[in-house]
This record gives C-alpha cells, sequence and structure tokens, in this order.
C-alpha cells in the first residue's frame, strides 16, 4: 500500500522524503527534545541511517512515517509521526512521534495520532496501537490518556538512560474498534 498523506482540521500529514533530512538531524539532535528519547544523533551525516530507516519500512511496509505540516502553511515542519513494526499477522503496530518545542502543548500530537490511528484501522486493519514510554515523560503520557490509551505495564529497570541510569519504560496501547 502507498502511504497516504493524511490530513485533520489544522495538520497536513504527509510522507517523510529525502529531503526533510535537515529538519530530521535538527529533531534527532536537539536535547531537548530527545530527552525522553533512545536515538540521537551528532551530525547531519549520520541521520542517513534514520532516513534509511524510514524509507526501509515504507518499501517493506513495516511502518510509516509522516511529516506533521500546518495545513495554512503546507511547506511547514512541525515534527514527525511514526507507526512502525507493522503487524498484519497479528494486527498491530507501535508509535512514536516527536515535535520541535514551539510545537508542544497545542493539541497538534492529538490530533495527528487520532488520523493515524483511524487510517491503521480502516487502511490496515490493525486491531492494537502500543507505544513505549518513558516513566517520567508526563507530556506523552498525558498524550496517550487523551488518546484513550491505557497503560498495561511497566518494565522495571528497563534500559540505561543518557545519564547511565536504570529507566522504567511503560507500555500504553489502544484497541481499535
Amino acid at each position: 500500500m502507498d502511504q497516504p498523506v493524511l490530513e485533520t482540521p489544522r495538520l497536513l500529514l504527509r510522507p517523510v522524503e529525502m529531503k526533510d533530512q535537515q529538519k530530521v538531524f535538527e529533531g534527532f539532535s536537539d536535547p531537548e527534545i530527545t530527552r525522553h528519547m533512545e536515538i540521537t544523533y551528532a551530525t547531519f551525516e549520520a541521520t542517513a541511517e534514520q532516513m534509511e530507516w524510514y524509507a526501509n519500512n515504507r518499501k517493506t511496509g513495516s511502518g510509516y512515517a509522516w511529516v506533521a505540516a500546518l495545513k495554512e502553511e503546507p511547506g511547514s515542519f512541525l515534527g514527525m509521526f511514526s507507526m512502525y513494526d507493522v503487524t498484519p499477522k497479528h494486527k498491530r503496530a507501535e508509535i512514536g512521534y516527536w515535535l520541535f518545542p514551539q510545537h508542544w502543548s497545542k493539541g497538534y500530537t492529538v490530533e495527528g495520532f487520532e488520523a493515524i490511528i483511524a487510517f491503521a484501522g480502516s487502511q490496515l486493519q490493525l486491531h492494537r496501537i502500543a507505544a513505549e514510554v518513558e516513566r517520567d515523560n508526563y507530556g506523552s503520557r498525558k498524550v496517550l490518556r487523551k488518546l484513550a490509551f491505557q497503560q498495561e505495564a511497566t518494565l522495571r529497570d528497563y534500559e540505561i538512560g543518557k545519564n547511565g541510569k536504570y529507566l522504567d519504560l511503560e507500555i500504553w496501547s489502544k484497541i481499535i474498534e
């Protein structure tokens, strides 16, 4: 399936392209954005790995990545939304996102994921969407609650964070009706 452009009342979600690498680098190299992320890139060239991951997911159908833009400014770049580990056999996938800080707390994340979840249910026939969140990522936990996700589990001391200390990781999910 070709990856569609998704629209919401305020957003245009378009497939990520190679021309977006500079903005992807800016996001994945920003300490404020990556505070709760395992992935960071120190150089533009290193970001090619992330761009290849997006392209490979799209090619194999195992994932989708969208650039979020304002409908009124189609060339804008608010951040990225991803759906990955798409497993048709089990009708499930995982989601992730990041936005530039100036776009935080404006409802864009909930709005974007509502469109992605609708696409996942209607077009991909998925039944379950999951997200992994660091326990102290209060913003993402708030977004998931607004999207009617439920916390399923806490994986204690599951990852070693950037400070070398163990982190708990929460598993949240939503069943698509």
